[in-house]
C-alpha cells in the first residue's frame, strides 16, 4: 500500500495539471480579489512531493537568493527583471546534492553495500543510474518527489551494486528494503511530467492599499 504522503502528493499534482489544462475553470476568481491577475498555479514550487508558495521581494542591496522556512519559499531579487525560476532551481540542485548524498550513505549502510562516487545531474531521460564501477548518478529533480519515492530510487540503485540487472533476485532485494516499490513505480510513471517540468515563477507587484482594503483577510 502506498504511503500517505505519496497519495496526497499524487492528488495535488493531478489538481495542478488540471489547473494548467483547464485555466478557464480554475482561473475564475472574484474581481475584487487582490490575486486576480495571477494565473492558476503560478508561483508555486514542487519540493518533497508538495507544492509550496513562492513569495518574492525586491532587495537591491541584498544578495539574490532563496530561503525556505518549511512553508514558503522566500525569493530575494535585485530587480523586477531578475529570474526567480533560476534562483529556485539552483536552490533545488544544491538541496538535492546534499540530501541525496546523505540518504544514499544511510541506505548503503542498511543494505550493506559500498559505492564509489555520487554525481547529481540534470538528467531528463532517467531518474538515476548505477555503473559497473559503482558510481551512481541522480537527477536533481528527484528532490521534487515525496520522501518515500526518493528512498525507493536510492534503494533501486544501491541494489544494482548486488545485482546489475532487473531479474527476480534483484526485485526480491529491493522488496526487502522497500516493500511498496510497485506503488512508487506507478507514482513515478503517473507524475513524471510534473517532476521533469521546469520551475516557472514570475515576479508580481504586491497588492496596493486599495486592493487590500477591498479584499480584507479575516
Amino acid at each position: 500500500m502506498a504511503d500517505t504522503q505519496s497519495v496526497v502528493s499524487d492528488v495535488k499534482l493531478f489538481i495542478e495539471r488540471l489547473k494548467k489544462e483547464l485555466p478557464e475553470v480554475f482561473g475564475k476568481q472574484d474581481s475584487s480579489a487582490a490575486e486576480q491577475t495571477a494565473p492558476a498555479g503560478e508561483n508555486k514550487v514542487l519540493y518533497n512531493g508538495n507544492f509550496y508558495e513562492a513569495h518574492m521581494y525586491l532587495t537591491p542591496d541584498q544578495e539574490e537568493g532563496v530561503a525556505f522556512d518549511g512553508e514558503i519559499f522566500h525569493v530575494y531579487l535585485h530587480t523586477k527583471e531578475s529570474d526567480p525560476s533560476a534562483l529556485v532551481t539552483v536552490w533545488l540542485r544544491e538541496k538535492a546534492n546534499e540530501t541525496l548524498k546523505d540518504k544514499t550513505k544511510e541506505w548503503a549502510e542498511k543494505i550493506g553495500v559500498e559505492y564509489n562516487n555520487i554525481v547529481i545531474k540534470d538528467q531528463r531521460t532517467c531518474w538515476a543510474s548505477c555503473s559497473g564501477k559503482k558510481n551512481i548518478n541522480y537527477s536533481y529533480r528527484i528532490i521534487k518527489m515525496p520522501l518515500a519515492v526518493q528512498d525507493y530510487l536510492i534503494v533501486h540503485e544501491l541494489c544494482h551494486l548486488v545485482h546489475m540487472n532487473h531479474g527476480q533476485e534483484y526485485w526480491q532485494l529491493v522488496a526487502q528494503f522497500c516493500p511498496d516499490y510497485k506503488s512508487h513505480r506507478r507514482w513515478l510513471n503517473d507524475n513524471k511530467g510534473s517532476i521533469f517540468a521546469e520551475v516557472e515563477l514570475a515576479y508580481r507587484e504586491p497588492p496596493t492599499d486599495d486592493q487590500q482594503e477591498n479584499n480584507p483577510q479575516n
